[in-house]
Order: structure tokens, then sequence, then C-alpha cells
């Protein structure tokens, strides 16, 4: 019976935790950006304990030293760190193998609102009551070629005029798009129509409108505009409901506080006779936007929006949690 309750408790916890290991799994020589965390590296054939080793541009891989090393504790939960790796992007091999690891890049993102009938940017040629969709521009989604990985999760955030924020949009034939973790697998990838400006649908007015990722926590390591999140001091407001078809406009928002993670030591690799430790240059500090924390309104009729918090697995957690308790003291009693 004690058998049953472990199965029970570890069946719970298993359906409390999304399915998403893949896109921490890097194959050799895949490309890993700078501020993901809990990678698993060990297709690069780095055991615990082993190096990677960077070498100096112009250098022979197979026979000159490498120009840094990073001693590699647990391969199956490796962290990119931005004082590690920010100033030492490309190629990273596994050593003594020489083999290549992994390529490191800065993460880039940025996003277009584009007018759907015409397809360019929205305030080009618009008439009143064209649909909206979105060109999210980045190279995040090379993360599409991890196993099982269909794209670079990316959340487009829309917050209305009264400060309420739509987790999914509709579009005038009446289909709800969900704008939370958009998989992004091209270098500009468009959502096609997914936003009605009919007035029925959405209130008039200004609309601020930015992209953000955090994928494998790498906005919270790593953020800044034009890395992570394309929020800004001036971010894109949409104007909609307007004789002229939608435009676009500036919106002022506050900025938050870097926190970036800790620097770490590279130790140099050493010349066939000396050794010596140095710190890698580190990128500059960016601005990170911490995750919105607006609520969210139904994408229905308005103009009365009625705010509602985002959904979260809090509830369903602790439901999970008050179960497993149960197994494991029926176990007991038996």
């Amino acid at each position: 019976m004690q058998r049953i309750a472990a199965a029970a408790l570890l069946c719970l916890v298993a359906l409390a935790v999304p399915a998403c290991a893949g896109i921490a799994e890097v194959p050799a020589g895949g490309t890993v950006f700078v501020g993901e965390e809990g990678l698993d590296i060990t297709a690069a054939g780095v055991a615990p304990g082993g190096q990677l080793a960077r070498f100096a541009p112009g250098s022979s891989v197979q026979t000159d030293a490498p120009s840094d090393l990073v001693t590699v504790g647990d391969p199956a939960s490796f962290s990119v760190l931005p004082g590690t790796f920010g100033g030492a992007t490309g190629a990273w091999y596994a050593y003594p193998a020489r083999t290549l690891a992994f390529i490191v890049k800065e993460p880039a993102l940025r996003l277009r609102v584009i007018n759907a009938r015409t397809g360019l940017e929205v305030g080009q040629g618009a008439v009143a009551g064209d649909e909206l969709g979105f060109q999210v521009e980045t190279n995040l989604y090379e993360l599409a070629a991890r196993p099982g990985v269909a794209g670079a999760p990316v959340t487009v955030h829309v917050r209305d005029p009264t400060g309420a924020e739509f987790t999914s949009l509709v579009n005038d034939a009446g289909v709800t798009t969900s704008l939370a973790g958009i998989p992004v697998n091209t270098s500009v990838f468009r959502t096609g129509a997914v936003w009605s400006t009919d007035p029925a649908r959405y209130r008039p007015g200004t609309y601020e409108v930015w992209a953000e990722s955090n994928v494998n926590s790498i906005h919270d390591n790593y953020g800044g505009p034009g890395r992570t999140t394309t929020r800004s001091g001036e971010t894109a407001g949409v104007e909609i409901g307007g004789g002229d078809g939608p435009s676009v406009t500036v919106i002022t928002s506050p900025a938050a506080t870097a926190t970036l993670t800790p620097a770490a030591t590279v130790t140099a690799a050493p010349a066939e006779t000396a050794t010596a430790t140095v710190t890698p240059t580190v990128s500059p500090t960016g601005t990170p936007m911490g995750t919105p924390t607006g609520t969210t309104g139904a994408p229905t009729t308005l103009p009365t929006a009625t705010p509602t918090p985002s959904p979260g697995f809090g509830a369903a957690t602790l439901a999970l949690a008050a179960l497993a308790g149960g197994a494991v003291l029926v176990a007991r009693r038996r």
C-alpha cells in the first residue's frame, strides 16, 4: 500500500509540472543564449567536473591552447551566466576533446504591429476597421532546433486604455488567439490577423503593446530592452477606433532597475608553461523589465473591460498537494 501511495504522489507531482523539459536540452553544437539556466548539455560530451574551452580568434582549435576555460559542475543543469559568457559569445568546445559543445549568442527581440490587410506596419495605408497582427523578430527561434521544441515561447502583452491586460485577442471572425508563449520558430514570425479593431469588441483608445520571453529564466537573468523584452522607457502604443484606422504612437513606461546574475570567474587556459586567472569582459548591463502584473480583460464586448487575474497554477498545485498528503496518510495507517 505504501508503494501505491508513493506512486500516486509521483503522478500528482507530474501533473502539477508542465512538460517542457525538451526546451532545456541542448544538442551537441547547438545554440545557447546568455542568461539561460538549467540547461542539459550532456550531449556535448562534458562530464561532471569537465571543462569547456574557448579559443582566441585565428587560433587553431586542434593545436593551440584555449584562451578561456570553464569548469562544469553539473552538465545536466548548466547556466549560461552573463558574468561568464556575456562577453564571450561564439563557439565553446568540450575540453580536452576539442569537440564543439555549443555556440553562445546574445538574445535579441523586436516586435512590430502589422496591418493584416496591407501586410505593412500599422499606420501605413490604414483604414478604419483594419485587423491587426504581430511580427516577432528574434534569434531565439533557434531554440526550435532542440528536441521536441516547436519554437521559442514569446508572450505578447496588450494593455488597454484602462490598464487591463489581455491574455488573448479576438479577430473579426470571432477566433480567439492566446498571446502567451507563442512558439516562434523563424527569425521573422507573423501571427496573422488576431486583433479586431471593431469598437464593439475593443474600446477605442491607445493600447500599450510589447513582447517578452523568459524561456529558461533568460529574462530574469539577463533581461533588457532589445534582448528579452521590447518594453523600455518608450513603448509602442497602438491607437484604434479612430476614423483614419489603426496608428502607432509612443507610450512612456516606467523602467525597473537591472539585476543581473553576479559575474563568475573564468580560468584562463594555461599556455604550455604558465597558468593565470582572468575575469572575462562582461557585456553592458541592461535594464530588465519586471514581468507585468496587470490584470487581464476578457476580449469580448467592450466598452467596459472587467480585469480579472491572470491564470496561474496556485490553486491547482494546492489541490494536488492535498491529494498527495491524503495518499501518504492512508499509507501510514495501513
